[in-house]
């Protein structure tokens, strides 16, 4: 009887030694399904804003094209998103992010459950969520090209190129610096928290080499070589793009801090918000001082400026310097729409956010 209660007493010990190493372990294993969750929701929540950034760009075409070309930017904007969601799992994500060679990921390509192609970014969100999110980045960057080849290309163009771009073009350049490889290891290495380098400045670029192939409007230029008004046929299409735009940032630099745990991403929010408002402020007042008027398209390129320079630093500068970097790039959106529209024929003037990249 002795050695019997002994031995219960000996169980019931050792059942308490292994329960209490065990409910640790799944409170610990609980709390981080509970924080890749919350993290995981935010992201996709991200990637939507991000993605929806398309109508901003859709109406910002429309807006500053003339009436009888409207039509095609409906068709071409949604035909080429479809195109480079496919381009960008198939191939793009895998040199974005698939390994951590200088120069591109050779890993995770048609990207499927299971695969390891980005393990070594060890991030708290699912993978489907992370690669949706960078794919909407990709689509933003396609889009600042379509913005400045307005009414010059035929569609079998527009098709070839968005395969070529997000398959390859964009997902090298990403990799550059958000995937390891030789920018970010350049010296100090070089830190772009939300893609003023990596989606505006590479869509930019792209958009420029692009117009310097294909020239100008006809009409654009006299023949004492000074540049035409082309205006667009609806303003309010404009505007309406600028808030869909700006409302769209909420997601692309907020989104970039990958994790709702912490409220940085609050912190972002703020800062990206006072970024766009001094840009609109200091791009409404430059042109008034130049003109004399309020011009509704730099007040809406103001605005968008101020976005572009704002997202690089985002995570890292304090709030009163936001409407400061905001402001300096509304200026120079204006002066360099002026100076590139002597010389080059951008409707939607998305090469000048070349220029704000210096603001940084």
């Amino acid at each position: 009887m002795r050695g019997s209660l002994m031995a219960k007493r000996a169980f019931v010990a050792t059942s308490g030694l292994i329960a209490a190493l065990i409910v640790p372990a799944t409170a610990s294993a609980q709390v981080s399904e509970t924080v890749s969750a919350i993290d995981t929701m935010w992201v996709v929540v991200a990637a939507v804003l991000v993605m929806f950034m398309q109508v901003g760009f859709m109406f910002l075409e429309i807006g500053f094209s003339r009436g009888k070309n409207v039509g095609t930017v409906v068709a071409k904007v949604l035909t080429n998103f479809s195109l480079a969601a496919i381009a960008y799992w198939a191939v793009g994500f895998a040199l974005a992010f698939g390994g951590v060679g200088w120069f591109a990921g050779d890993s995770g390509f048609f990207y499927s459950h299971g695969s390891q192609a980005i393990a070594w970014l060890d991030l708290s969100v699912a993978p489907a969520a992370f690669l949706f999110f960078q794919f909407a980045f990709a689509g933003v960057s396609l889009a600042i090209v379509w913005g400045t080849t307005l009414e010059r290309i035929k569609f079998g163009v527009y098709i070839i190129y968005s395969i070529i771009f997000a398959a390859l073009i964009y997902p090298i350049a990403s990799h550059w610096i958000w995937g390891d490889g030789w920018l970010a290891n350049l010296g100090p290495g070089m830190l772009d928290f939300a893609g003023s380098t990596v989606v505006h400045l590479v869509g930019a670029a792209g958009g420029l080499a692009a117009l310097l192939l294909l020239g100008a409007r006809r009409g654009k230029y006299g023949r004492d070589g000074k540049p035409r008004a082309i205006p667009g046929h609806s303003m309010p299409f404009i505007g309406l793009a600028a808030f869909v735009l700006w409302f769209g940032w909420f997601g692309f630099n907020p989104g970039s801090t990958l994790t709702a745990i912490g409220n940085q991403f609050a912190e972002v929010a703020l800062v990206t918000n006072l970024a766009a408002a001094g840009g609109v402020i200091a791009a409404v007042t430059t042109v008034y001082l130049k003109t004399r008027t309020v011009d509704i398209g730099m007040s809406a390129n103001g605005a968008i400026a101020g976005l572009v320079a704002i997202t690089a630093p985002s995570g890292f500068v304090e709030f009163w310097a936001a409407p400061i970097i905001g402001a300096v790039a509304g200026v120079i959106v204006v002066y360099g729409v002026f100076a590139i529209d002597k010389v080059i024929d951008d409707p939607v003037g998305g090469d000048p956010f070349l220029l704000t990249e210096f603001v940084r």
